[in-house]
């Protein structure tokens, strides 16, 4: 079948690169002839930690296997790639690295790549006149940025929307690796290069973002598979005993967003206000009725992580009902022995901080856990140390471990303490510790104006 004798653009999609998805069912999606191979490949589910370290929150060798299915395949249909997020962030050191990862795949598989890279990493210095122009506002809770956080910031990355990769698409690529990247984007540029309407190019693609979970068994880790034109969107399952219903497709459009109607992306708004979710058959579903609405001024979403410390965490597992009974005073009462204890060794308090996490009591929901306390027949001690330095982080939770588990709360302790230990050494290296310091809206003239396409050949 080749790529016209079957209406519509047709774009094929994984969930996120890394952790998985069903080879069959990605042979089969080939068989379908798409227009586009598509994939994200980062998150900020994780934390500001990927962003500030520059490190995969995957490893290597599972990012690999993913990209190296996915690069022979879409080479061998003529499709191009299009990976979102590159490297868990979508810095400079994850593009790099995935470059690095295809680029050895183009000489283990014989293939010559020819490859577009879309840089999203911002030079402080363009953040900074910004700032001074009035062009940057908080998103959500975050207080107005400062220029003391744009030099604090280890790396500070953009948002991308469809424009970008559109621009790489016309450099007539076979991968496209992108920086921080709307995921939506990675599909909605194909059918919005060949003229669909935004519409359902963007509404479909937020639909399929995610993958197999478009699906009624995610584990199953099929790809699926949207179909565009101008008036509606099939989406359906590419392995076939795989289910795509209308609850598992409108779903995807209320995925992390705090407004199921109206999903946001840098050029516009997705609308789904009116959009009807209509089951075909027993595996595929067409939507109808979306729009999308063109912002007068496009925005990007600014992300940055600064360095903050060193983490060393201890974990103990408590099961005394004794000490379970009155676990939230033993904490206090922990917490204030563990106070005296380092300043003895002669660390300021601002060189350290503890949290606290008691799973199976409140580690999760914290003071607005309903449950908290009640009916606890063991806890999880999660004892996290911030230390301006390694050797105060673990000087700290060394001294956390041997005091709380002889912390004699009840006057009834035994030899043993109270802590049972899972791992040896109990005091384990978290590494370096990063928090947000810019999660901030950009304000552009143009929405290609802040990234960088560069085409290379592997």
């Amino acid at each position: 079948m080749g790529p016209d004798d079957e209406g519509g653009t047709r774009l094929l999609a994984n969930c996120v690169v890394g952790i998985g998805f069903s080879r069959r069912g990605f042979e089969l999606g080939l068989q379908r002839s798409p227009h586009v191979v598509g994939c994200d490949a980062g998150s900020t589910d994780f934390g500001p930690g990927f962003l500030g370290s520059g490190r995969d929150p995957k490893s290597r060798l599972s990012v690999e296997h993913d990209l190296r299915l996915m690069v022979a395949g879409a080479k061998r249909i003529g499709a191009p790639l299009v990976i979102g997020t590159c490297g868990g962030a979508g810095g400079e050191p994850h593009l790099d690295g995935f470059r690095a990862i295809v680029g050895d795949i183009a000489r283990a598989e014989g293939l010559t790549l020819r490859v577009a890279l879309i840089h999203a990493e911002q030079e402080p210095a363009a953040i900074h006149r910004a700032l001074d122009d009035g062009r940057i506002t908080s998103l959500g809770p975050f207080e107005p940025l400062t220029h003391e956080a744009i030099d604090a910031s280890t790396r500070i990355v953009g948002m991308m929307g469809a424009g970008p990769i559109i621009d790489a698409l016309d450099h007539d690529v076979d991968v496209v690796l992108a920086g921080r990247c709307a995921d939506p984007a990675i599909f909605a540029s194909v059918p919005l290069r060949r003229g669909v309407s935004e519409a359902t190019s963007w509404h479909a693609a937020k639909s399929i973002d995610k993958g197999y979970l478009a699906t009624t068994t995610p584990q199953r880790g099929s790809p699926v598979l949207a179909t565009v034109t101008d008036d509606d969107f099939v989406v359906e399952p590419m392995l076939p005993d795989a289910v795509c219903t209308t609850q598992t497709v409108a779903r995807i459009t209320m995925h992390e967003n705090p407004d199921p109607f109206r999903i946001t992306q840098p050029t516009g708004a997705i609308v789904a206000t009116n959009a009807r979710y209509e089951q075909l058959d027993e595996r595929r579903v067409r939507v109808t009725g979306s729009r999308f609405e063109r912002s007068p001024t496009p925005t990007i979403k600014l992300e940055g992580a600064r360095f903050v410390g060193h983490r060393a965490v201890m974990i103990a597992g408590l099961r005394d009902p004794r000490l379970l009974a009155h676990i939230d005073e033993f904490l206090v009462a922990y917490r204030a022995l563990l106070v005296r204890i380092v300043a003895s060794l002669g660390i300021a308090p601002e060189q350290w901080t503890v949290r606290f996490r008691s799973y199976g009591n409140d580690a999760i929901l914290g003071d607005v856990e309903p449950s908290r306390g009640t009916d606890l027949h063991e806890v999880g001690l999660v004892v996290d140390v911030v230390g301006e330095t390694e050797d105060i982080a673990l000087a700290v939770a060394g001294k956390a471990s041997a005091s709380g588990s002889r912390l004699d709360f009840t006057g009834h302790l035994g030899g043993g303490g109270n802590f049972a230990y899972p791992f040896s050494p109990n005091v384990l290296r978290g590494g370096p510790v990063y928090e947000w310091s810019v999660w901030h809206v950009l304000q552009v003239d143009d929405e290609r104006t802040p990234f960088e396409v560069e085409v290379l050949e592997l």
